[in-house]
């Protein structure tokens, strides 16, 4: 991971143990504090996404598992958000 989350006991850096991605804007991740050893859960997050201005390539999508939301299999497969 390429964030540095610190212990908020003794403020060391932590290690980070375990990720995985949970959804394409969000990420778990165990991490453990170098100093005192204390263990934590963490989840991170998109707060906020600001686009250029120009059309997508959607080629870059073949990279990923995720598919783009303007991919008609992806709005046909979405499930409807009970709001």
């Amino acid at each position: 991971m390429a964030v540095e989350i610190f212990c908020p006991y003794c403020n060391s850096k932590t290690n980070t143990r375990d990720s995985h991605r949970t959804s394409p804007t969000s990420a778990a991740a165990e991490v453990k504090c170098r100093n005192c050893d204390s263990k934590f859960d963490i989840t991170i997050q998109f707060g906020r996404s600001r686009r250029p201005h120009f059309v997508d390539d959607l080629e870059v999508f073949k990279w990923t598992e995720f598919r783009p939301a303007n991919d008609p299999k992806f709005q046909k497969d979405q499930i409807p958000l009970a709001l």
